[in-house]
């Protein structure tokens, strides 16, 4: 292992100094833009016209340029910003001019959803200017709001939600908005005078976006603009009462019994200082999450399924530890609240502290799970804290006591450490490290694990190389590891050629990636190496890649995969080809496709998965998503087959019928979810919730198995 160590860093090392060479040298220094923004005496009336007089006194902003697809021209189409204040608020409005009013993309309808293939506005705040968390706000043309947070200065959370207000409208010379955003929404330090700020515009139809300040293609913190004046900005007594109440009838056909249930629940949250949030939760109801999306297993590990309900998903960035995503996360909250098969289990309740003291960030999490499935309530604890140096360094530990699954006692400990740099390098540069040990009673094997990476995440040139490893014994009960015992070498390199302006291509991005993993007695399990010759986008926005895959598989001990079809133990070195894209998303008729053939252990495996999107309005959004995976092995053959189908229709920007179906035939099952939803003003909304499960019988008929119908009403009131 340490001659392959040896031989990846030689490689990686030679080609961090390519990169250095073709970025060019150190940039110069980078200087921000700077505004100060007036205060203006009496509230603003939103209603996306630009028409009040306070409009006359903000400060206007047009010095915009493009960082795509040009790197630092002017905007094709007149671009302006205002900003202003009041004791409440920061006010921002835009301005946007278009030759092509007809052309202005808009048709997302339905408030909080994705507004990427539209034309839109785009705020980011960092309110600490400390160029490393800050939060983003969208909107659109139809008055849709998106948000999110802003973690580390390059990577983001778009499941925060915030309350804040937009309006905009549509007229001959283009588009307008206004949107104010409360100060008893944001954290930051009442004493500090100046945020980083930076203000960006798409023009989807061209493809092409500008901002108020970018380096090289880069939006990020550490190359925003400053906003001046924010000094003595107040948040009330910072305090959120959020009570929730649902009724919900449940009706069990196979035990053919019904009941009724009525839940009230409280969720409060108290803005300690400016910068330190309290919540608590009560009683907690996740009967309006979004359901998971249905995945068929072809490995032998367990799969890994995001989290969305959003108690857990408010300020959830404080608790990322190491820039692991799946396996070795020390804390991943799916694990409570959540049965082995997705069933919820109710929370009596929950208690959270996040925020930031100075250069400290922290957040401490503690739940109180009811007994459920045989085994008794558990009380969980989760401590995350980190300290800022330099521009974008950190340096943190993490603990988790507790254990959900009600397996028994479990405690976690981690280090982690973060070094990035901008400016010495030629591009952004990111090293980390991180270690963990585990205790579970009965365990005596190996409960640590410890990583390291180096990233190049540039605009031309990404690399990366990371080596962890996992001991057989480590568990993080509050976490998610699916693949212990194991050492884990990864390096990746991706070059970006763009095509002139003008042409029919935009860019062609090729690579390689490598990967092995040996078990804890050095034996080879799993070795992968993929080839991206080419990923084409043209001017609009379609995409069309290609790879090429070598794996080894070593399998030590059989296994059983869908269809019971058997996989011995053995070595398997097998080849597979691989072509997928997708057609741009602001079209009305929008396709992603996925498909792949080639061996599969000592068979075959033919892979197809096509979407299709249609928007024949702005009302209407309808989709459908087909997946089929044609296994061949041992003279036996089976197809698993998933399938989903969203049929949305938003009334207006407040009412939205939103429906997804699923089927898969691992499972046998089909399953409903039907939301028709009220969403008045941001921190209030209700639901009328349907949900139906069907499952496959003996002779292949579908019958109803569950039913759900919920009403649920949130009503925040804010001190």
């Amino acid at each position: 292992m340490s001659g392959c160590i040896r031989s990846w860093g030689l490689i990686f090392v030679c080609g961090l100094m390519f990169a250095a060479q073709v970025e060019g040298a150190e940039p110069p220094t980078f200087v921000p833009k700077s505004v100060v923004v007036p205060k203006i005496s009496s509230r603003i009336e939103l209603d996306g016209r630009l028409d009040d007089a306070e409009w006359q006194d903000a400060v206007k902003i047009t010095d915009f340029q493009q960082f795509s697809p040009g790197n630092g021209e002017p905007p094709s189409e007149p671009t302006e910003f205002l900003l202003a204040l009041d004791d409440d608020n920061l006010y921002v409005a835009v301005r946007f001019t278009d030759s092509d009013p007809a052309g202005i993309k808009r048709s997302q309808l339905v408030q909080g959803q994705g507004v990427f293939n539209d034309d839109y506005a785009q705020i980011l705040l960092d309110t600490f200017n400390d160029r490393r968390t800050g939060y983003i706000f969208y909107v659109n043309p139809n008055g849709v709001q998106r948000d999110g947070l802003l973690l580390g200065g390059q990577s983001y959370n778009m499941d925060w939600d915030g309350i804040w207000q937009a309006a905009s409208s549509v007229n001959d010379s283009g588009w307008q908005a206004e949107i104010a955003i409360p100060f008893k929404t944001l954290s930051f330090d009442r004493n500090a005078d100046t945020w980083g700020i930076n203000l960006i515009r798409s023009i989807r139809r061209k493809r092409e976006e500008v901002a108020w300040s970018q380096r090289d293609r880069r939006i990020t913190l550490d190359v925003s603009g400053e906003l001046r004046g924010m000094k003595g900005r107040e948040q009330g007594l910072g305090l959120d009462l959020v009570p929730s109440a649902s009724l919900s009838e449940r009706e069990n056909f196979a035990a053919q019994g019904s009941s009724v249930i009525a839940k009230p629940s409280l969720d409060a949250f108290w803005r300690i200082t400016p910068s330190l949030v309290g919540a608590l939760t009560l009683n907690t109801d996740f009967s309006a999450t979004d359901v998971d999306d249905r995945q068929v297993n072809l490995t032998r590990f367990s799969l890994f399924f995001p989290e969305k309900r959003d108690f857990f998903l408010e300020d959830s960035e404080i608790f990322e530890f190491g820039g692991l995503t799946q396996n070795g996360r020390p804390f991943f909250s799916r694990t409570i609240g959540l049965s082995a098969n997705g069933q919820p289990i109710d929370l009596e309740a929950g208690a959270r502290l996040t925020g930031k003291i100075g250069r400290n960030s922290l957040g401490m999490l503690a739940v109180r799970q009811e007994s459920a499935d045989g085994f008794a309530a558990e009380n969980v604890f989760v401590a995350r804290g980190y300290r800022s140096f330099g521009e974008q360094s950190t340096i943190g530990g993490i603990i988790t006591t507790g254990d959900p699954s009600g397996s028994g006692s479990n405690t976690l400990y981690g280090v982690d450490l973060a070094l990035r740099d901008h400016r010495r390098f030629g591009g952004f540069v990111e090293a980390r490290a991180w270690m963990q040990q585990s205790s579970t009673p009965g365990r005596r094997g190996d409960e640590g694990a410890w990583g390291a990476s180096l990233a190049w995440p540039n605009d031309r040139i990404e690399a990366l190389l990371s080596y962890s490893e996992i001991g057989r014994d480590f568990r993080p009960a509050l976490g998610f590891a699916n693949r212990t015992g194991i050492a884990e070498l990864l390096g990746a390199y991706g070059y970006r050629h763009r095509f002139e302006k003008g042409g029919f291509l935009r860019s062609w991005r090729h690579g390689v990636e490598a990967g092995e993993i040996r078990d804890d007695a050095g034996r080879l399990e799993s070795r992968r190496f993929v080839i991206m010759p080419f990923s084409l986008d043209n001017q609009p926005g379609d995409i069309l890649s290609m790879g090429l895959e070598r794996q080894t598989e070593v399998i030590r001990r059989p296994f059983v995969l869908p269809g019971g079809v058997r996989v011995p133990a053995g070595r398997y070195d097998f080849d597979r080809v691989r072509l997928y894209g997708q057609s741009a998303g602001f079209r009305p008729l929008a396709f992603t496709w996925d498909l792949g053939t080639g061996d599969f252990y000592d068979g075959s495996r033919d892979d197809a998965r096509v979407g299709i999107n249609w928007r024949p309005n702005r009302h209407w959004a309808l989709g459908t998503n087909y997946q089929a995976n044609r296994l061949e092995l041992q003279g036996r053959g089976f197809t698993t087959r998933v399938w989903s189908m969203n049929a949305n229709y938003a009334f207006n920007v407040r009412w939205a019928w939103l429906n997804v179906a699923q089927y898969d035939n691992v499972s046998k099952r089909i399953g409903l979810n039907s939301r028709l939803r009220w969403w008045p003003a941001q921190g209030q909304v209700a639901y009328l919730v349907v949900n139906y499960d069907w499952r496959e019988d003996a002779r292949g008929e579908f019958r109803p198995f569950l039913a759900e119908t919920t009403v649920k009403f949130t009503y925040t009131f804010r001190y």
